[in-house]
């Protein structure tokens, strides 16, 4: 009698703790509530400030076009920005992932749609190492699915600078698009994803861009993407 009370009982734990793992996935489907993941990046080399957190920050818990926005910061590094941006669509399932970098140089909002299989370093000297592969065995270039001619249409609409890139340098921006990309690919997860990259703040350039038009930017490129799905395509 004591042996079968004790296994009702174990039984009965495994059950509650059961429901209680699978019940916020469950309460998450059932909401329809579409959820995009935002991710941007920390400050790096001299640039005590990066406009892709920012962006980032200021979209972090927003509700756009029925959709709940997730802003993430990574950091600028290969490995971890991968690690931590594939941890994140595991635990939230995001419908969409744009990822944002900081372009510099640019003075306008780049959309990129390729992701390349090469990376390079900042060496101590000041100079940049030889390019090398991302992933030895890893296809040349994965493609976007993202209509970025769209967005790119869609946002000069709104009078705000910006234009198609088909390579996101070959930095930390590059290497987190090309793998996540191949991520999604590879496990067949019906997230779409997409990366952007903008300029310097006006206050950090007298040519740069308002940190609101770039949020205004990014929430139409958000728009946009919702409306296209897919895990893109890999070539050579």
């Amino acid at each position: 009698m004591l042996y079968k009370n004790i296994m009702r009982l174990l039984t009965g734990i495994c059950i509650v703790g059961f429901v209680l793992l699978v019940l916020p996935f469950v309460m998450c489907n059932a909401s329809g509530e579409k959820v995009v993941l935002v991710t941007g990046l920390e400050p790096f080399d001299s640039y005590s400030t990066n406009p892709s957190q920012l962006i980032a920050e200021t979209l972090n818990g927003s509700l756009l076009y029925n959709a709940e926005i997730i802003g993430l910061i990574l950091p600028v590094d290969f490995n971890r920005s991968v690690k931590n941006t594939i941890e994140a669509i595991e635990q939230y399932q995001p419908d969409v992932v744009i990822s944002l970098g900081l372009a510099a140089r640019s003075k306008v909002i780049s959309v990129e749609k390729i992701g390349i299989n090469l990376k390079r370093s900042p060496k101590d000297d000041g100079t940049w190492s030889f390019p090398q592969r991302i992933e030895k065995y890893g296809s040349f270039f994965r493609i976007s699915p993202l209509r970025t001619n769209v967005i790119v249409w869609k946002i000069r609409q709104a009078n705000i600078p910006t234009q198609q890139s088909f390579c996101a340098g070959l930095y930390v921006c590059n290497a987190l698009f090309y793998g996540v990309l191949g991520y999604v690919k590879n496990q067949n997860i019906n997230t779409t994803i997409g990366f952007i990259r903008v300029p310097l703040l006006q206050t950090q350039d007298p040519k740069g861009m308002p940190l609101e038009t770039m949020v205004d930017a990014v929430e139409i490129a958000i728009q946009i993407s919702l409306g296209y799905r897919g895990k893109g395509t890999e070539l050579i």
